[in-house]
């Protein structure tokens, strides 16, 4: 006679079922958990990817600021507290380029080439226009410079619900801005960049935010008129200080924040590329002055066509000096620089006294410098 099968009671099988909800919630506590740490892991991880690849992109285009600029192109165009415009031969479609930084074949050509005049762009945060000028290889002839022009500046991201959310963007010449990293917050009491120069005794010193922004006003870099004011000031720069936060994008609690501080040199700020400028330039145009005023506003314009060694030769010259005497003096200091880069150029004088003659006389400056011999203008009686 076979025994009779026992199967489990229910005391047995409550007992079984309360052990399996206590190892399931356990389980459940140790998954939840693991999860939240991942979570966590992933959105530090988010912040700090999101801030190291904005600033490592600044970084790497910032430092190659100033490569294969030709010599008239300044290296350092604008700086401010949040936007930035400098020349580099980032990228050149042609394998073994000797300027260029990065090789790519499939790059924008409107990116590889210095913007011409027919290619001006607003800079960022201010509006004004760049280039002034077609910088060359050979100014002012010869091929476009190899180098473009960069920008990066950080504006307000009104696709999120934060007030204070940047985006840092990136320019090249006049093309389409394309974003680089988003979700930067502004670093509490610093600006986004804080730009340093050398002082006399060649330690670096932070520019004072209220004398931001610089700009090259001469259109020619390293004439005589760029080594005054801002031209000569933007070209003592040697680094800036980046400051910013970074999250993640996500909201409280899930929301993280990262902060750096970073200094980024510029090696090739304020150098210039030395040349030969040869002999004495040949200048050798004639000069004419006129009336241009009216009665109780004297005016005196002052005309005459690019010199020899501008236009050809050895396309060296860099600037006109004007000068200026009555008829019982002689020329003595210039009273004015103009940047070469025309093809005819006037000079307004608005100094001159009513009832009175004067004689003018131009010159031309090369890069050594030297000057050429001037030419004279037939005297000049100006309207009272």
């Amino acid at each position: 006679m076979n025994a009779r099968r026992r199967g489990f009671t229910l005391v047995e099988l409550m007992i079984s079922l309360v052990l399996i909800g206590i190892v399931m919630a356990g389980a459940l506590r140790m998954f939840r958990g693991v999860s939240a740490a991942v979570s966590s892991t992933v959105d530090r991880m988010d912040a700090m990817q999101n801030l190291r690849f904005g600033l490592t992109t600044l970084e790497r285009e910032l430092r190659n600021a100033g490569t294969g600029v030709v010599e008239t192109q300044p290296t350092l165009v604008f700086m401010g507290d949040r936007a930035v415009l400098f020349n580099a031969d980032l990228v050149s479609p042609i394998a073994g380029s000797a300027t260029a930084v990065f090789y790519n074949p499939d790059v924008d050509p409107n990116a590889t080439n210095a913007p011409t005049t027919a290619q001006k762009f607003g800079i960022a945060t201010v509006g004004t226009l760049y280039p002034d000028t077609t910088y060359r290889t050979g100014y002012p002839s010869g091929s476009v410079s190899p180098a473009e022009a960069v920008m990066f500046w950080f504006e307000l991201d009104t696709s999120t619900t934060r007030t204070d959310d940047y985006h840092l963007l990136r320019q090249v010449n006049n093309n389409v801005p394309e974003e680089v990293a988003r979700n930067l917050l502004p670093y509490p009491g610093r600006p986004f960049f804080e730009w340093m120069r050398t002082d006399a005794s060649g330690a670096l010193v932070i520019i004072p935010a209220a004398s931001l922004p610089w700009r090259h006003i001469q259109a020619i870099h390293g004439s005589l008129g760029d080594t005054v004011a801002q031209g000569a000031f933007i070209d003592s720069v040697r680094a800036v200080r980046v400051n910013l936060y970074a999250t993640n994008g996500l909201l409280p609690p899930r929301e993280v924040v990262r902060s750096l501080v970073t200094t980024i040199r510029i090696p090739n700020a304020g150098l210039t590329k030395q040349r030969s400028c040869g002999d004495q330039p040949i200048f050798a145009r004639p000069v004419t002055a006129i009336n241009w005023g009216v009665p109780g506003t004297p005016r005196v314009r002052v005309s005459w066509a690019a010199g020899v060694d501008e236009t050809g030769g050895e396309t060296d010259v860099e600037s006109y000096l004007i000068y200026r005497r009555t008829a019982a003096t002689s020329f003595d200091e210039a009273m004015a620089v103009v940047p070469a880069g025309q093809a005819n150029y006037t000079f307004d004088d608005a100094s001159v006294l009513g009832d009175s003659t004067y004689y003018y006389a131009v010159a031309a400056l090369d890069c050594t410098p030297l000057e050429s011999a001037t030419s004279s203008s037939a005297l000049v009686l100006v309207i009272p």
